[in-house]
């Protein structure tokens, strides 16, 4: 009974490893935006464990943190929630006047970009206080803030770009770039800006200092959804037209290839060590895993119903699936992931963890 007992408790105590994985959870959390409630779920993934649900105005689109703060952009109550990251206490509430589309934090400020009106604001994070907008010349759909000199780009209706002057709070002449307008961009340097062009299926490269179109660059898919590697060097785009990741480099402002990537890539993240990019398929409830360094699938990961965003933590040892339909957040090891076998193989999930309705959008905090 006694050696029965020790091979039981030895047995237990090997499965509890495993379920850390070899150097245990990562300390920290994410917090998790609801598309279908007012609220912010945060996971403990120390313990890999749901820990509450935090009250919003209305549900969030955008969640981001700096400093020990998160900042979720609830458009419908036009409202900018922020949480102590620590304490998981409300600290601070910032109302905007219009409508609000996405947000970024860089340079020691957020910036929201205002669909009606349409402005670009600027609000200092330490106390939380709006600066004097910016207003543009038409309606936004998309924007960036470059490094490492403060400048923005912005996306209109009508096929315009118009960057931004942030020193001085001046949009610059604005660009006409003849088409559809989709995500906007930098290039890691800032000298060059990299709009979408849905409409007809292109980048459009555009240099920072000039405004000038540099080159438009054809696709095998519309540009939906980008994704920079770690050192910014290429730029991976998925989109309709074709089950493929299209790999461009930037700094060359040249297309390398287009590459198969599981059933309607969708949306992206990436690490460098191992060099690979996780790509979602929403239709197959997986996720792949793409060797960056040698440009192939090594792995296919089952992630759950209608897998969305995808997150890396900062270590690079987990990567977190957010899954639309099913209401939960897959967890990847990363180190489990096969990328020295030529065969395209399978790799196991590391954990499943709730998280509420219809997630969309989720930010990793360290402790």
């Amino acid at each position: 009974m006694t050696t029965r007992r020790a091979t039981l408790l030895a047995l237990g105590g090997l499965a509890a490893a495993c379920r850390r994985g070899a150097r245990g959870g990562f300390a920290g959390r994410v917090f998790v935006a609801s598309a279908a409630e007012p609220s912010l779920g945060v996971v403990d993934l120390a313990r890999f464990a749901f820990e509450r649900a935090l009250p919003l105005p209305s549900p969030a689109t955008t969640v981001m943190a700096a400093d020990g703060r998160v900042y979720a952009l609830c458009p419908e109550a036009r409202t900018v929630a922020v949480f102590d990251a620590r304490s998981l206490q409300p600290s601070a509430r910032l109302r905007l006047a219009g409508t609000p589309s996405t947000a970024i934090l860089k340079h020691g400020r957020l910036w929201v970009l205002l669909a009606d009106p349409p402005r670009l604001v600027p609000a200092d994070l330490d106390p939380l206080r709006l600066r004097p907008s910016i207003p543009l010349p038409g309606r936004p759909l998309s924007f960036d803030i470059a490094d490492p000199r403060p400048a923005a780009c912005v996306g209109l209706e009508g096929g315009v770009a118009v960057f931004v002057d942030l020193e001085n709070g001046l949009p610059l002449p604005p660009r006409l770039l003849e088409d559809r307008i989709g995500t906007v961009r930098f290039r890691s340097d800032g000298r060059m800006a990299i709009a979408a062009g849905l409409g007809r299926r292109q980048l459009i490269l555009l240099d920072s200092a000039t405004r000038d179109v540099v080159v438009q660059l054809p696709l095998a898919v519309t540009p939906e959804r980008f994704c920079f590697s770690p050192d910014g060097g290429q730029l991976f785009i998925t989109g309709e037209g074709s089950d493929s990741v299209v790999i461009c480099y930037p700094y060359r402002t040249e297309i390398a290839q287009t590459s198969l990537s599981g059933r309607k890539p969708g949306e992206m993240a990436a690490c460098s060590d191992p060099p690979l990019l996780f790509v979602s398929n929403p239709q197959a409830g997986s996720v792949t895993a793409f060797s960056i360094s040698e440009q192939r699938v090594v792995a296919v990961i089952a992630a759950g119903t209608e897998p969305g965003q995808i997150l890396v933590t900062p270590d690079e040892e987990f990567a977190l699936v957010l899954n639309r339909a099913s209401g939960d957040m897959a967890v990847i090891r990363v180190p489990a992931i096969p990328v020295d076998t030529r065969r395209r193989k399978t790799a196991p999930l590391f954990t499943m963890i709730p998280v509420g309705p219809r997630p969309e959008a989720a930010v990793v905090v360290p402790a």
